[in-house]
């Protein structure tokens, strides 16, 4: 009985991850911008690249709009950043896939932000594990010092 109460806990934490799943669900406006998102490495969103995240977390955005924002990507718990996020989306949508991602949102409270180094959220994606907010925060405080 304990085990099949952590794996209940479990599926019910991945159902929280990235809302939207399947690229069907996703407005046609949106997927024919795709080739505007990922142009350059910069963690400051550009209008498509908002528009496509405010889709994609809809049901987790609890008010946060992803326009104007500077948003952290980490892939399997190791910095990425929006060009290599947009790249892989892209190449699932162009090759049929139907599945758009395991990706987590985290939206980061003030104090969050500038322990960051200025992030207003982080998007962690395609990772086994569930890394804790405190550790998304330092990776990408990392990240920014060595820039």
């Amino acid at each position: 009985m304990k085990h099949l109460s952590i794996i209940i806990m479990l599926l019910s934490a991945m159902s929280s991850l990235g809302q939207i799943r399947n690229f069907k669900d996703i407005p046609k406006d949106i997927l024919e911008k795709l080739d505007k998102t990922g142009a350059d490495a910069s963690p400051l969103l550009n209008s498509y690249e908002a528009a496509y995240l405010n889709v994609i977390f809809k049901d987790s955005l609890k008010g946060f709009d992803f326009t104007g924002k500077k948003v952290g990507f980490i892939h399997r718990g190791v910095k990425s950043d929006k060009q290599e996020y947009f790249s892989d989306v892209k190449g699932r949508y162009h090759s049929n896939s139907t599945p758009v991602g395991g990706s987590g949102l985290y939206i980061f409270d003030a104090a969050q932000k500038v322990e960051s180094g200025g992030y207003d959220a982080a998007i962690v994606y395609w990772s086994k594990l569930f890394i804790p907010t405190n550790k998304v925060v330092k990776k990408l405080k990392t990240r920014t010092s060595k820039k």
